[in-house]
């Protein structure tokens, strides 16, 4: 049995009255991840949809080009601040399930459940939907122009991509790691072509497009937020690694080293990449362009201008890589501290893939495909991504005083408390602010989504009630998928206080 295994050990009676010991070997996700494969996946995750459909957002509803890059910039600041206070936690908590494991540790089981089904319902979900369809719109887009694509055509290919990545992180965890290296790269690369060439233009006195920037800027405070809300889509992926944190190797060391080195990285490009945009594209244009990158290459690179929308294609695909693989991680963790169905923390006996949760993760998004709006889902998204991130961050302060005279090793990363208390303060600012004047129907969705879980954990997860043929459904499953339970919190914990 591997030393990382757990056997788990139940005793029952026999038809003739005597006693037996049945023995299950529990296995463990493998240490497989280092620092710059971290860096990978956070990149990777980040830089997919958002700079190539947030810039219209921001510049909607900011109302100007200044404010639109004012709001790019500090987004940046908001996703480095809040990005720390995850960074201390992959150091508190270096457990997989992300926001679920965190807000379990630090509030307690209800709210945990509730983000736990939130996530399996709306933001992962939602955000996987989104970028199938952003990778849709830039394969139609040197199709069909200017002119917008039929949208049965559009969710179809979404449709594709959703289940090819699922594909990819059924066959092993090594190959997913190995895409999303290679798709950094690439979307990286793209981004530094646009930079450079819009750049270029600047140097050349190509500023008009700058000229009284701040004009028209909006005072609506719900109008701002949504700004806010389309640049912090672009920025979302920054806790990803703490959604995997088992699979990391030295996660109290690499988690924070790759979340900094990552966002400092990431707010540069978006930058650049957006004043290379607005050179390029005067305000009116930029509104009405189904695909602002595609534009921008049909003015600078000429005929090279495909080489645009297969990037974004690569860039979409390598996020919706990662995010797949991390979503997966957070049904796992639910499912193993029994939120969800226990099959659902089953691994394959060989990859260690939890191929149930995958198979969910893949039919709750194909399913969102089908209202498929763009900017409500990443409103929607948003809003509840923040109020997860809101309730993380009220766990970590718990934790850190809970925790307050554990001796800690010196070198472990470890943030001021005013960093948390400013990142709560902009988590509450957010939520809140959709609601000050004229909030969407999608945060009502939102709340909505939110507490509806009630509904759910009182019978299935208090009360502990079980559907008829959940267990044949789950030896089903598991001669199906080839899978076999793994270790359960209960084991997992004191196995993880030994090995500190």
């Amino acid at each position: 049995m591997d030393e990382n295994n757990v056997v788990d050990r139940k005793t029952v009676k026999s038809t003739d009255g005597n006693t037996i010991v049945l023995e299950t070997d529990r296995i463990r996700v493998k240490e497989r991840i280092g620092l710059w494969g971290g860096i990978a996946f956070i990149m990777g995750a980040v830089i997919g949809s958002g700079i190539f459909i947030s810039p219209r957002g921001a510049l909607k509803n900011s109302g100007s080009v200044g404010m639109s890059l004012v709001i790019w910039a500090l987004c940046g600041f908001l996703s480095m601040v809040i990005g720390l206070v995850y960074a201390e936690l992959g150091v508190l908590l270096p457990k997989s399930g992300g926001d679920y494991t965190i807000i379990k540790t630090g509030i307690g089981g209800i709210p945990a459940f509730l983000v736990s089904w939130t996530q399996c319902t709306v933001t992962h979900s939602g955000s996987r939907a989104v970028l199938a369809l952003v990778f849709a719109d830039y394969v139609c887009a040197p199709i069909f122009g200017k002119c917008e694509a039929p949208d049965s055509i559009r969710k179809s290919i979404a449709a594709v991509e959703l289940l090819l990545l699922a594909i990819t992180n059924t066959i092993s965890v090594r190959l997913v790691s190995s895409m999303q290296g290679l798709f950094t790269c690439l979307k990286i690369l793209a981004l530094i072509v646009i930079t450079v060439g819009g750049f270029v233009y600047l140097f050349q006195g190509k500023t008009e497009n700058f000229n009284d920037s701040f004009h028209g800027t909006t005072d609506d405070v719900t109008l701002i937020t949504l700004a806010i809300y389309s640049c912090m889509w672009a920025y979302g992926g920054y806790i990803n690694l703490n959604e995997f944190a088992e699979e990391i190797i030295q996660p109290k060391k690499n988690i924070p080293k790759a979340i900094i080195i990552s966002m400092t990285l990431v707010t540069i490009i978006y930058i650049t990449t957006n004043v290379s945009y607005f050179v390029m594209l005067e305000k009116s244009e930029f509104l009405t362009v189904p695909a602002v990158a595609f534009t921008w290459g049909e003015r600078v690179l000429g005929s090279a201008a495909i080489l645009i929308p297969i990037s974004v294609m690569c860039s979409v695909h390598g996020a919706s890589n990662g995010g797949f693989f991390s979503d997966v991680r957070v049904r796992f963790a639910a499912a193993r501290a029994g939120h969800l169905p226990e099959v659902l923390s089953f691994l394959h006996h060989k990859s260690r893939i939890p191929l149930a949760s995958l198979f969910l993760n893949t039919v709750v998004s194909l399913i969102l495909l089908i209202p498929g709006d763009i900017g409500e889902l990443i409103n929607l998204v948003s809003f509840v991504g923040f109020l997860t991130n809101g309730l993380a961050i009220i766990s970590f302060l718990r934790i850190r005083y809970l925790r307050r005279n554990d001796v800690r090793n010196k070198n472990d990363f470890r943030i001021p408390l005013f960093i948390a208390v400013l990142a709560l303060a902009i988590c509450a600012f957010m939520v809140i602010a959709p609601f000050i004047s004229n909030p969407k129907i999608e945060f009502m969705y939102g709340v909505g989504f939110v507490l509806s879980g009630l509904i759910l954990y009182i019978p299935f997860v208090y009360f502990e009630w079980r559907l008829p043929g959940c267990d044949k459904m789950t030896c089903l499953m598991q001669l199906l998928m080839d899978i076999c339970p793994t270790v359960l919190d209960k084991d997992l914990d004191p196995w993880m206080e030994e090995s500190k």
